[in-house]
């Protein structure tokens, strides 16, 4: 259920191994929240600019696509970051080894910096705010220059819910691993480990013809087995051990019956679907948080603006108390996103930080998104180009309570054999967590159909 990318993704996994399937969307697209289009001499990719190698199923999904030529990497820079704070751009990192090079640590912070291997690690399964880990470890000026624009770009969430083991596991597993966020970082490059087969380069990358093309190419594998402008009204059990899903297209209304339901719903679809079939179930997915973003792209003349910054993104922490998230330049990143005479720039607003951004004029946002760039930039004169879209539920929040809302969802798979539950807000919300994750659950999947 759900032609975004983790449906699509667990369907072609769940056919290569030799399964029938159907794909049910509600829309008369694939690709969720993945969207690309042109709008006249631009190539916009409408939120998900570009994604991570996180998972090696990644380049692997690429060549059984036939997709190589048109799959891209980023520059080797791609990853470089900027803070815009006080009116100045500032190198940006998360590894606590360049701690003492930014230059807006105070003493104070610095001193911390150097007790922070001496500070007892947190209790396990504390279900720690990151602000609250962050705060204990390394301090207010950590949290405030560092963890809480990066925690915007990802999640634009609010660190003092976002949970530490959920949203950053890696940062955390450090922590109880070494004791120290900082002894962990210096020691774990010299650890040998044997390496998880499915681990990815970790380089940024993008399709020719935009995100989505990842999605349409999944979508067009899979034929006539995309059923699009189908809704699930209802799910219930079948009495033979199987699902029977009560289907709307177009007013036609008819019931459809199947051995194993997978669900890549979003969360908040997933709760009516599922209320008759288990209140509970309904209940724990109902506490998933999304908050909403504004994406406003804008262009300006090369020759119109006085500042070129070192990264390719620039993030806005929150302490600047400003409308703007980050500002990514898209045409930096990668080439024919837009005439070669400009600049393109994606805007991005809202978040936990401006819950209200859906309630703005269209024209006050893009006047908000064009007062940022020129700002920080110096347009010396006007944008040639502008284009924005909002989404109400953008991206889903890995709060404090996500493991209990996790352990809720592994309850109810026990209990109902067969229909499983995959999506964005439960293995990670990033491209290569949703295609790890759908391959995971494709292989559960698999198993059980075996076993019958």
């Amino acid at each position: 259920m759900g032609a975004g990318i983790s449906g699509l993704a667990t369907a072609f996994y769940l056919r290569k191994n030799g399964f029938e399937v159907a794909v049910y969307e509600k829309f008369d697209r694939p690709g969720g929240q993945l969207q690309s289009n042109r709008e006249k001499d631009y190539l916009l990719d409408k939120g998900t600019i570009a994604a991570i190698e996180t998972t090696s199923l990644i380049p692997g999904l690429v060549e059984e696509l036939k997709l190589d030529d048109d799959f891209i990497y980023a520059g080797e820079k791609a990853n470089l970051k900027q803070a815009w704070i006080g009116g100045k751009l500032y190198d940006l990192s998360m590894n606590p080894e360049n701690l003492f090079k930014f230059p807006l640590f105070t003493i104070r912070s610095k001193f911390r910096f150097l007790i922070e291997p001496f500070i007892p690690r947190s209790m396990k399964n504390a279900r720690m705010a990151v602000a609250d880990f962050i705060r204990r470890r390394l301090g207010d000026e950590f949290l405030n220059y560092i963890i809480e624009p990066f925690a915007t770009e990802v999640y634009a969430g609010d660190p003092e819910k976002l949970s530490i083991e959920a949203a950053y596991p890696k940062l955390f597993k450090l922590e109880q691993e070494y004791g120290s966020i900082i002894k962990g970082f210096k020691k774990a490059r010299f650890k040998s480990e044997k390496k998880d087969e499915l681990s990815g380069s970790g380089k940024l990358f993008t399709f020719r013809q935009g995100m989505d093309q990842l999605t349409a190419s999944l979508s067009k594998s899979l034929g006539y087995r995309v059923n699009y402008l189908h809704d699930i009204l209802k799910i219930e059990e079948d009495g033979s051990g199987g699902y029977t899903l009560t289907v709307n297209r177009k007013g036609d209304i008819r019931k459809e019956n199947f051995d194993v339901v997978v669900s890549a719903l979003p969360a908040y679809v997933l709760v009516d679907t599922v209320r008759e079939l288990s209140a509970g179930l309904a209940t724990a997915v109902e506490s998933v948080e999304y908050v909403p973003l504004t994406q406003v792209y804008v262009a300006f003349l090369k020759k119109d603006l006085e500042l070129s910054p070192r990264g390719y993104t620039v993030l806005i922490p929150a302490i600047e108390q400003k409308d703007v998230l980050n500002i990514t330049l898209v045409s930096e990143l990668f080439s024919d996103r837009c005439p070669d005479d400009r600049v393109l720039f994606s805007v991005m607003m809202g978040g936990s930080r401006n819950t209200g951004i859906m309630n703005l004029d269209p024209m006050e946002i893009k006047k908000k998104a064009i007062a940022a760039v020129s700002d920080i930039f110096k347009a010396k004169d006007k944008p040639v180009f502008v284009s924005h879209k909002s989404w109400k539920r953008g991206v889903p929040q890995y709060n404090t309570g996500h493991y209990e809302m996790l352990e809720k969802i592994r309850e109810f798979e026990s209990g109902h054999p067969g229909f499983y539950i995959t999506g964005n807000y439960i293995g990670g919300v990033s491209v290569g967590d949703s295609i790890l994750s759908s391959y995971r659950t494709a292989a559960r999947a698999a198993r059980h159909l075996q076993q019958q």
